[in-house]
């Protein structure tokens, strides 16, 4: 325990723990929602910040130390508008490990903290996109009503004329290692309620169905700083 203290220490001191065996990886991705429509292909995009950290395997606190690590994910959903006050929003429910799973090859081995490794090293050094596999798309929703949170309701990426109308499909969800800036203010400018105590705190946030207060949870990585 003493040799973990000290290393420890030693880390808040450095501005890099490799030295240590402590590694970190950021880098940004960008996740873009493309849909034919009855006017044509629309399409939208969010760039979110990826981070990684793993412990070396010497670092024991509990279960951690040895293994392939942690990581998150810092952005915001992604807002398409198909029509006039009619939105799809690609939520933020997808993880940092989307990342691993759109660039790596078949060899890849998940929970395997050597793969995990080569994997980000690579991450941060391309710059390219995958088209996703549909059992990584985020959630997709829509507002029946834009400016009323409970009016949420899921979409189907396979039957989007079901939520849409006729004339509306799923094109591709591709996502992109890119030098681009996060994505910030897009869904609170929209969304004028999520600055409202009267929505976000409760007895508003209790009486919300529970749909609604999982989508609401997800469009953003951060609270809403509230102001009414």
């Amino acid at each position: 325990m003493l040799r973990v203290l000290v290393a420890l220490a030693l880390c808040l001191t450095l501005s890099g723990c490799d030295l240590f065996g402590f590694h970190d990886w950021e880098w940004r991705q960008k996740l873009t929602v493309s849909v034919m429509t009855p006017e044509g292909l629309k399409t939208a995009s969010s760039v979110a910040e990826g981070s990684w950290s793993m412990a070396p395997t010497w670092f024991k606190i509990g279960d951690s130390g040895g293994g392939p690590g942690v990581g998150r994910l810092r952005g915001e959903a992604i807002v398409l508008e198909l029509e006039p006050q009619r939105y799809l929003f690609a939520l933020q429910d997808y993880s940092a490990l989307t990342a691993f799973y759109a660039f790596a090859g078949p060899d890849f081995r998940a929970g395997m903290r050597q793969d995990y490794t080569a994997m980000l090293d690579r991450i941060g050094s391309i710059r390219d996109s995958r088209t996703l596999a549909p059992k990584h798309y985020p959630l997709l929703v829509t507002f029946d009503d834009i400016n009323n949170p409970a009016s949420v309701r899921r979409v189907d990426p396979s039957n989007l004329s079901d939520s849409f109308g006729h004339g509306y499909r799923l094109n591709a969800i591709t996502l992109s290692i890119t030098d681009e800036p996060v994505t910030e203010g897009r869904v609170e400018k929209l969304l004028g309620w999520l600055k409202e105590r009267a929505v976000m705190e409760n007895p508003g946030w209790s009486n919300l169905p529970l749909e609604s207060r999982r989508a609401i949870s997800e469009l953003l990585s951060h609270f809403p700083s509230l102001t009414n």
